[in-house]
């Protein structure tokens, strides 16, 4: 893991307020998993002074290119959004990623930006559905069906797919699946990992923390995590995660 001056390729908005940024690196296309994120100089000058931490979305390791998807959600990504041409200092891959279990019939379960990270493992296994969750638009829903074999898409005002929650959906089919990865909001997820220890499923999740140096240097990103006693200590889900087994996360009542 080191922090590269890459190309950026292209950084275009794909919904209200949401982007995508693609640049070049053969070392982090070559290395990353999917899962793991990368962590972006927002510019040259000292404020925003810390890195935003963003999922990596899309590798493409013939051509050396890795893509993120990330939505404006202040300063930094405001910043970010502006860039256009040049080059962007990037640090990653970091984190440790989903688990890529074959023989298995599979889902991913995304809500709004956490859909995002789940592509690449979707590409990455053989038998898998999507399902995916927005609140009133959709994006790349289109990637997901190169992959999977069903794709589910649910928006809270109907006007895409299925009106509603995709939890809905996947509470509908869940006896279908062996393993489930997740990722989005905190209540969307715990709906998730709830359904899954219903139905015995197996369970990943991507923790979406925010996060100050993502070397685990620092304790901004700890999160609880359950042990065998019924006690709890910290992790950090930066270096320890963004990915956990949905066993071992204690969510917040």
């Amino acid at each position: 893991m080191k922090n590269e001056i890459c190309e950026l390729i292209y950084n275009r908005e794909i919904a209200k307020s949401t982007f995508e940024m693609a640049f070049r690196s053969e070392n982090m296309a070559a290395a990353a998993l999917p899962g793991q994120f990368v962590h972006l100089k927002v510019n040259e000058g000292l404020y925003p002074l810390l890195r935003r931490p963003i999922s990596i979305h899309r590798i493409d390791k013939s051509s050396g290119v890795v893509a993120i998807i990330y939505h404006i959600m202040g300063q930094g990504t405001e910043e970010l959004s502006k860039k256009q041409s040049g080059y962007i200092d990037v640090m990653g891959p970091l984190g440790n990623g989903f688990p890529i279990i074959e023989g298995k019939k599979c889902a991913v379960v995304g809500g709004g930006i956490g859909t995002a990270p789940l592509l690449e493992v979707a590409k990455n296994l053989s038998d898998c559905d999507a399902y995916l969750g927005f609140r009133n638009c959709t994006y790349k829903v289109e990637e997901f069906e190169k992959s999977c074999n069903k794709v589910y898409v649910t928006t809270e005002d109907g006007s895409v797919g299925y009106k509603g929650y995709i939890t809905e959906q996947l509470e509908k089919y869940i006896s279908e699946y062996d393993i489930v990865y997740t990722c989005g909001p905190k209540v969307m997820m715990k709906k998730v990992v709830d359904i899954c220890a219903s139905n015995n499923v197996e369970c990943y999740i991507s923790i979406e923390e925010r996060m100050g140096c993502g070397i685990g240097a620092c304790l901004v990103c700890a999160c609880k995590i359950k042990e065998e006693n019924g006690d709890w200590h910290y992790k950090k889900a930066c270096k320890d995660g963004p990915v956990f087994n949905a066993k071992e996360v204690l969510f917040d009542a």
